[in-house]
């Protein structure tokens, strides 16, 4: 059975993308079957991130020209990527029919994988919403500042509101310690459960780091390096083992893998 994560957030510019690809490339250095789906579809950058140049992506397969096996590509330690469109203004604003295509259009990788990860766009849109409901969990990238807090309970509130989810994950990014980062959690974590019917789940922190911004520079995944120092090193390890361990929701939404 493939498990599916959404790594969303509020805003752009939170750490989204990066700790979805290396998170996936962390499992598939464990010698784990994974795939990322970048979801945002106007704007990814998930393949730069990992230096693979593509010449096709969900674009094409949205408008008929390729099949979805056409734009899979094996990326380091047979990482599966499905590209989403940089710049493409056609599939930014894609309508639901379009985006269940996009879910159904994986079924038959289900015996080829152990998890899907699915970058979602940026901010509280319908796609967010929508691609991330389909999901078994969604996890949500927060830093620690007032703008972060708005637009992810935002993001939550849409996610509870209009899909029906109670459970949502948190990694907080870009924070000076441990303690900080919780405190960033906790504080968060009394904003929605005040507003919200809703249970939030802290799984991490990662450091403002300067071989994580270089790494992004470089176009070269920060867990690929292998002068990473210990404290990273553990932070990674401490949100894969917890991403492992999430389990999968009740939902009636569209999910990705069930009919």
């Amino acid at each position: 059975m493939v498990q599916t994560i959404a790594i969303a957030s509020g805003k752009g510019g939170v750490g989204k993308t990066s700790i979805a690809v290396n998170s996936a490339l962390k499992l598939a250095l464990n010698k784990k079957r994974v795939a990322l789906l970048d979801a945002d579809f106007g704007l990814a950058n998930a393949h730069i991130m990992l230096d693979k140049r593509v010449d096709a992506n969900v674009s094409d397969f949205l408008n008929g020209s390729k099949d979805i096996d056409d734009i899979i590509y094996n990326c380091f330690a047979d990482l599966k990527l499905i590209p989403g469109g940089s710049g493409i203004l056609d599939i930014m604003n894609i309508d639901s029919q379009k985006r269940w295509e996009v879910v159904r259009s994986v079924d038959h990788l289900k015996d080829d994988l152990d998890y899907l990860f699915v970058d979602t766009p940026a901010g509280a849109s319908d796609s967010s919403i929508e691609f991330a409901a389909a999901c078994d969990s969604t996890v949500i990238i927060l830093v620690g500042e007032p703008t972060s807090f708005m637009d992810a309970y935002a993001f939550i509130k849409a996610l509870n509101i209009e899909k029906g989810i109670n459970k949502v994950s948190v990694i907080v990014n870009l924070a000076e310690s441990k303690a900080v980062a919780e405190d960033s959690f906790e504080r968060f974590q009394k904003i929605c459960i005040k507003f919200l019917d809703i249970e939030l789940n802290f799984l991490g922190w990662l450091p403002d780091s300067k071989v994580i911004s270089n790494s992004i520079i470089s176009r070269k995944p920060y867990i690929l390096n292998k002068n990473l120092d210990g404290n990273l090193i553990t932070r990674v390890d401490q949100i894969v083992n917890n991403l492992v361990e999430l389990k999968p929701l009740k939902s009636s939404n569209v999910r990705f893998f069930s009919s």
